[in-house]
């Protein structure tokens, strides 16, 4: 399985009452590590410029992830490559070695024109996504009973 860690600073205002990161301060954790992810291992000479945007993202809160000076692991992989967008799956973990949360991220590939229309991936992204596929994270589907 080919997977990434990226780590990410919590900030002391993550926090919320109940002294976990809130769910908000997640989505911004994971932006974070996806910014990186791509940065480091989807981005380079010939690359260009990209537009991506997010389509859709699912997480799955699994443990409290508590405020720790020590920054959060965060284990990526991409999930899934289609014509224009591609999924990236995420484990968060805690300075306890327990994991957080799991997510995943649906980006798409637009131009950079204001329609914001889907167009195909790039051969050389599509290249460098391909070398970073690994399984699907593995979602606890759950139904809350009101």
């Amino acid at each position: 399985m080919a997977s990434h860690e990226v780590k990410v600073p919590m900030r002391w205002s993550d926090m919320d009452a109940l002294q976990h990161i809130n769910n908000v301060s997640m989505l911004r954790l994971l932006e974070e590590a996806r910014i990186r992810f791509m940065t480091e291992f989807a981005t380079g000479p010939g690359s260009g410029r990209i537009t991506m945007f997010v389509a859709h993202q699912e997480i799955d809160y699994v443990s409290p992830l508590l405020y720790s000076p020590e920054p959060a692991r965060v284990v990526m992989r991409v999930t899934r490559i289609g014509g224009s967008g591609f999924d990236i799956g995420y484990e968060v973990i805690g300075a306890d070695g327990a994991v957080a949360a799991i997510s995943e991220t649906s980006m798409v590939v637009v131009d950079g024109a204001a329609s914001g229309r889907p167009v195909p991936i790039p051969d050389d992204l599509r290249a460098q996504l391909e070398a970073l596929v690994g399984e699907p994270v593995p979602f606890r589907r759950r139904r809350v009973s009101a």
